[in-house]
């Protein structure tokens, strides 16, 4: 029963969402409902990641129009929620989109919304479905409905649709050059390890009469500082610009495969161009924090860069003949003249950090909650914490629980891990 959309299972490698994060939705190329002979010689997409969880969208496009004047049904498809549980919206009106808005040939266009039905095939039939016998979330026992992008025939078993929102527009092409300046904001979906994702289909530009973009320009911006990653699949042959130049861009081959990735500052422009853009897939902007191999939740490993003369970096990537790490910084290390090593607590390695809500933790003298306290130490709010040298890790099956051995000004004890975090490195 749990089908999915080609939207998400192409755009969004959902199978990665299926416990441990929420997708909202997905940006998505106009398209027109049936062929015509429109074809589209410019676009040029602009995505700005915003502090308040939402991405901006504006997408400017320069279509032809081989034919006299005409009247072009065109829409765009929402994918609906997973994970979000939102209530279903009879109205069609998609509950993560705000601020839609249509401009053709500088004219403010009237849209309306439906429920299609999402297909796999990626030839999304945009025909509304018959709402007279389908049902969603919130109108029916949560027992069943197995996910929240599904609506359900009650009075069938086994009977559903994998749904999307769509946004329906009248375009009245003259003959010749036509502009579509098409504006919203949309929720960005997050997960475990990812504090965002921007997942974006571009593959429905290959639906109008070329078959492709003429002329393509894709532009990132955010109104903080963040780091992002991009898959390299659609973006291989160009480089990328960066407003303040190469050196804040990086092309890496790690645990995810191969993508870029790059430093956004407040007033930050990322741009790509490609002639003759033909999309088969989509693209999702990531936070660049799964890149990041030092403290995490229960982390008991970590790889670090060491060079011959003793500098110390977190390792995060391949890049070339270098590896990319991490400090204060961002750098890359040339290979030759460093080695990447992995440090784990079993082993003795690393340090132990105290949890930035914890203000004072017992050391004690065995790894139990029943052991003597030897010491208590304090981790002052606003001081840069303090790394003690891990000794090695001790489990307590009776109580659910790891505890760090730890040396603390020449004296040995226990911290348990409930709040003390691990590092491979003490930065």
């Amino acid at each position: 029963m749990k089908q999915l959309t080609s939207l998400l299972l192409l755009v969004l490698a959902l199978e990665t969402f299926a416990n441990d994060g929420v997708y909202y939705t997905s940006g998505n190329f106009l398209v027109p409902v049936k062929e015509t002979d429109v074809s589209v010689k410019k676009e040029i997409l602009e995505i700005k990641l915003c502090k308040d969880g939402y991405a901006e969208v504006c997408v400017d496009y320069t279509l032809y129009n081989n034919k006299e004047g005409k009247t072009v049904t065109m829409a765009f498809e929402a994918a609906a929620p997973y994970e979000a549980w939102a209530p279903f919206s009879r109205e069609g009106k998609h509950p993560f989109i705000q601020d839609f808005i249509v401009l053709f040939n500088g004219q403010k266009l009237a849209y309306r919304n439906a429920i299609i039905a999402s297909q796999n095939d990626r030839r999304t039939d945009f025909t509304p479905l018959d709402l007279t016998k389908w049902k969603g979330y919130g109108e029916v026992a949560d027992s069943l409905i197995p996910m929240d992008n599904i609506l359900i025939d009650p009075s069938l078993p086994d009977s559903f649709y994998t749904f999307a929102y769509a946004y329906y527009f009248n375009a009245p092409f003259s003959k010749g050059e036509n502009t579509i300046r098409h504006t919203y904001r949309y929720k960005m979906s997050y997960g475990v390890g990812r504090k965002f994702e921007v997942p974006y289909a571009l593959y429905p530009a290959t639906r109008w009469a070329n078959g492709k973009v003429d002329d393509f320009t894709l532009r990132i911006t955010s109104d903080d500082t963040r780091a992002i990653l991009l898959p390299n699949s659609l973006f291989l042959g160009t480089p990328f610009k960066h407003s303040r130049g190469e050196s804040h861009t990086y092309q890496l081959q790690h645990d995810y495969g191969e993508c870029l990735f790059a430093e956004l500052m407040k007033g930050d422009t990322l741009e790509w161009c490609c002639k003759d853009f033909a999309p088969h897939d989509g693209m999702c902007i990531r936070s660049g924090t799964e890149m990041r191999k030092g403290v995490r939740e229960y982390a008991t490993e970590g790889k670090v860069v060491v060079t011959d003369d003793g500098w110390e970096g977190y390792y995060l990537a391949d890049s070339g003949d270098n590896y990319f790490a991490e400090t204060q910084e961002y750098c890359l290390v040339p290979k030759a003249k460093a080695r990447v090593e992995l440090r784990e607590a079993e082993k003795g390695q690393g340090f132990v950090f105290l949890r930035s809500n914890i203000q004072k933790a017992n050391v004690r003298q065995g790894p139990s909650k029943q052991s003597a306290v030897l010491f208590t130490l304090d981790n002052p709010e606003d001081e840069m914490p303090v790394g003690y040298p891990c000794l090695g890790v001790e489990y307590n099956k009776s109580e659910y629980n790891a505890w760090y051995k730890v040396s603390v000004s020449g004296k040995t004890g226990y911290i348990s891990s409930r709040i003390a975090v691990w590092d491979s490195l003490n930065l």
